[in-house]
């Protein structure tokens, strides 16, 4: 019994061993290169040197640490087990006094600087008390310089790079899904940015582009009725303008049409209003969470197409919030299929928390109610 225990603790130690190695080897530099130097001021200690106080071999004391710390040229944050750092790191270490000078970091300034390359000069001070704390400083430096430049990661053949944090604090602000890359977050901020400069449709073109990859991977996000109809409904939201954007890659040309999305949400109906391609009507389907098209009809003669539910040619219709200002519209088929993809936008930097406090509570509908 007590042998099997063993195995089972030695099984279970190795297989933590084995997925902390696989991690550190995922935020590791392999791409790298390291040259040491002495400042001027630890090189003067150096020379007065004497049997008591042998010289500081920063090298050797470098190399110490190294063998204490496997993860010493690593990055802190957590890379997915999908992808690997490729970064290319170059590193000007500098020993230094720390009796008579601070440690440092910086960016080299007579380098190119880039997420896809890193040239830094670090000051480390293996001298003095703190010395202990190199690899910790060394540690911050690489998280300050990845704040700064961002950082290139390789996602099977693909090369994705991740912005600066004043960036993803820009796209977190905006509140684009997690759910979606990196890389078309980064497009679908200027998208956002460029509604809210011009208060029009975004100009660029790779904001439409994108659309599918976007769908494929938000569909399965739930629209927020409640929350659509108080950002869409020009009855609702203040009076901003709302748009409706769209591309034609046969055309190679935009559209864009005043728009708005009326809901009455206790009768499960909406009215969307646009400029040029008129009303139409829907109702919402909570269980299938898209809205149906609903024909009009004049006495007994049916006046537009029918709902691909009834054997006509008008798809549902989903809205899926991309941002404070960005709405991703979706025509799908009876396979559930996106066939039209365009954008809704509405400038302005409401968030979530702006609309949840706006609705009444519970008790408060009820009494509005009676």
């Amino acid at each position: 019994m007590f042998s099997m225990l063993r195995v089972s603790i030695a099984l279970a130690c190795s297989f933590l061993a084995t997925s902390a190695f696989s991690a550190v080897a995922r935020n590791s530099f392999d791409n790298m290169d390291v040259k040491t130097s002495y400042s001027e001021l630890l090189q003067e200690k150096n020379a007065r040197n004497d049997s008591l106080l042998p010289a500081f071999d920063g090298d050797k004391a470098f190399a110490e640490v190294l063998r204490l710390n496997p993860n010493f040229w690593s990055l802190g944050s957590a890379i997915n087990k999908e992808e690997s750092l490729v970064t290319k790191l170059h590193v000007n270490l500098i020993f230094v006094d720390g009796t008579r000078e601070e440690p440092f970091c910086e960016l080299d300034k007579a380098a190119k600087n880039t997420a896809d390359e890193w040239n830094v000069r670090i000051g480390a001070d293996f001298v003095s008390a703190g010395s202990n704390t190199v690899h910790i400083h060394v540690q911050q430096c690489l998280d300050y310089v990845r704040d700064q430049l961002g950082y290139a990661i390789k996602k099977g053949d693909k090369i994705i790079h991740v912005p600066p944090k004043e960036t993803l604090d820009r796209i977190k602000k905006s509140e684009i899904p997690d759910a979606i890359d990196i890389d078309l977050q980064q497009t679908l901020l200027k998208a956002h940015e460029d509604v809210n400069l011009t208060g029009k449709c975004p100009k660029d073109i790779e904001a439409y582009i994108i659309l599918m990859n976007v769908y494929n991977q938000v569909k399965k996000m739930k629209m927020d009725y409640v929350v659509i109809n108080d950002q869409l409904n020009k009855q609702r939201n203040g009076g901003s303008r709302v748009q409706s954007c769209a591309f034609s890659r046969e055309w190679n040309k935009r559209y864009q049409e005043s728009a708005s999305f009326e809901c009455d949400i206790d009768n499960d109906r909406c009215t969307y209003r646009q400029e040029n391609d008129g009303d139409t009507e829907w109702s919402i389907n909570y269980e299938k969470d898209r809205f149906e098209y609903i024909n009009k009809k004049f006495l007994f003669f049916n006046r537009n197409p029918m709902s691909i539910h009834k054997g006509g040619t008008m798809m549902d219709l989903r809205l899926i919030r991309l941002s404070t200002t960005l709405y991703l519209e979706a025509y799908i088929n009876l396979k559930g299929e996106p066939v039209t993809l365009g954008l809704i936008v509405v400038p302005g930097d409401k968030t979530i928390k702006d609309y949840e406090d706006d609705r009444p509570s519970n008790e408060e509908a009820r009494e509005l109610t009676e």
